[in-house]
């Protein structure tokens, strides 16, 4: 649904501010799960000695076991990707 915005110089600045201060947060939101997800692929890293790019590669090939710790991995993995994408989204959305 568009929302049309009268050509008022104030009322879109307002409106643009807002926008972007709630993009902003997004953003921090995006970081903080980020830095979540970093930390828990760095334990399995650690934990198993490879690199979750090798890990993710070795599994979806099935070259791994079907443990469900593995499981938590790639899901981490691919969620980490995503909000990677989304925050690359919002930054261009943001200028």
């Amino acid at each position: 649904m568009a929302v049309e915005i009268k050509n008022s110089g104030f009322l879109k600045d307002s409106v643009k501010h807002v926008v972007i201060r709630t993009l902003m947060s997004k953003l921090e939101e995006i970081n903080q799960k980020l830095d979540d997800i970093s930390e828990n692929m760095k334990y399995f890293e650690t934990k198993y000695g490879m690199q979750t790019e090798i890990f993710y590669k070795k599994f979806v090939n099935g070259a791994l076991e079907d443990d469900i710790v593995f499981f938590e991995w790639k899901a981490s993995y691919e969620i980490c990707n995503e909000l990677e994408e989304e925050k690359g989204m919002l930054l261009e959305a943001i200028g």
